[in-house]
């Protein structure tokens, strides 16, 4: 069967073709050449800085070159591409991101991005009046704000626990939320990551209390997948929602969405779906007319990924991190808001006295570096995230760049 609301999709006969030679050869190369191959395996613009990747990862030349064919298939034969019966390279796709997330295919659901897939379980779980749901005051707005549509809709009870910036002592945390928890709460919504500093919580830990009073655990890991190593299973969540555009470096607008199969059926999907489709996973993507070529293009983007290894890409990852931080640590005057012994590439630094919004401002307009600036009551300062595309002599620019605005403050532009 067609995964719903995708259609299909490429005939099997098809011969997709690449515009460029994009498939760099690592084999027998040694650690540094093995990062210039990688590099050069993307068409970024290097005379600006994309230290931002935790917002958007741009996609590999492959990955790139394989939504475009795809895309070019469904204009050059557009009925058969939306009517044929079978989509075996989308179920295809569906098991080998099983296998990276830990899971089982039929408990993966394909979304546009991570805010889709959480919604699908907010706005889908059967609340009433009264029932209260536990998160924090650092989980991503968006998901903050969709909870607080529930409370005007519904009349639920939202409770926040604040998280310590940075947060050295993990059971502090984990009390926090099981102290917290009453005979009302009915779900536990928290980042694997969070969005404000990079730091990594003890989800497995918070799953189990959660688990001893009934509760369910949903788990915004929209910075995780493709950046550490993670198995959903082991982690013991209920719901995982993730974005495939960022550190798996796949297509933009391309996410899933984890539900644990016994969960499926008692969770409504956004749009409508068929009666009969009430414990499959494919009925949260049921939105109509949408071509699969972005999902397709995340076979080249997981092969590229494995190209690379979950374990040596974390590892390279956090050794960028530490090769600015040495840079910039240097300087009394900057302030680590990431305990970086949970962390891997996002990591938030504070310049006292400098506001963010205006440090962002002037490395974007003076010296085309971006950065993403944070500016909340919990934290402030600049996060900073690199890729796998990102030259050490890159991150030298940034600190180069940094210093002179370190100890003598942002110039005057006349």
């Amino acid at each position: 069967m067609a995964a719903a609301g995708f259609p299909a999709l490429i005939p099997a006969t098809s011969h997709l073709s690449f515009e460029h030679e994009i498939r760099p050869d690592l084999s027998g190369l040694d650690d540094e050449s093995f990062w210039k191959a990688i590099q050069q395996s993307f068409s970024v613009d290097r005379s600006l800085m994309h230290l931002n990747n935790g917002g958007v990862c741009p996609a590999p030349l492959v990955v790139q070159e394989a939504e475009i064919a795809h895309l070019r298939e469904y204009h050059r034969s557009p009925f058969y591409a939306l009517q044929a019966a079978d989509a075996p390279q989308v179920e295809s796709v569906r098991r080998q991101l099983a296998a990276c997330l830990g899971s089982d295919s039929d408990e993966v659901a394909f979304t546009r991005n991570t805010s889709e897939g959480m919604e699908i379980v907010q706005l889908g779980i059967n609340l009433e009046p009264g029932d209260e749901i536990l998160t924090t005051s650092q989980d991503y707005p968006r998901m903050l704000q969709t909870w607080e549509q529930r409370v005007s809709r519904d009349g639920i009870v939202i409770k926040k626990i604040d998280i310590p910036v940075p947060l050295t002592d993990p059971a502090e945390l984990i009390d926090r939320f099981s102290s917290a928890i009453t005979g009302k709460t009915r779900l536990i919504m928290c980042c694997h990551m969070i969005d404000l500093t990079g730091q990594i919580l003890p989800v497995r830990e918070i799953c189990d209390a959660a688990h001893n009073r009934g509760v369910l655990v949903l788990v915004d890991g929209a910075q995780t997948m493709g950046q550490i190593q993670l198995d959903v299973k082991e982690m013991g969540c209920d719901f995982f929602a993730t974005s495939l555009h960022k550190w798996m470096m796949g297509p933009q607008g391309t996410g899933l969405l984890y539900m644990k199969r016994q969960l499926i059926p008692s969770v409504w999907p956004l749009m409508s779906a068929s009666s009969d489709e009430g414990a499959d996973i494919r009925k949260f993507e049921d939105v109509g007319t949408s071509p699969a070529s972005r999902i397709l293009a995340m076979g080249e983007a997981i092969a590229f990924h494995h190209q690379i290894g979950s374990a040596r890409k974390e590892s390279r990852l956090i050794k960028m991190r530490d090769h600015w931080l040495a840079g910039l640590m240097r300087f009394d005057r900057v302030i680590l808001r990431t305990n970086t012994e949970a962390a891997a590439a996002l990591t938030t630094i504070d310049v006292e006295g400098i506001d963010p919004l205006q440090l962002r401002d002037h490395l974007w307009t003076v010296h085309r570096i971006r950065v993403r600036p944070i500016k909340t009551e919990f934290v402030r300062g600049i996060r900073v995230s690199a890729g796998v595309y990102t030259s050490e002599y890159e991150l030298d620019r940034f600190v180069e760049t940094m210093e002179p605005i370190i100890r003598y403050g942002i110039p005057s532009i006349s």
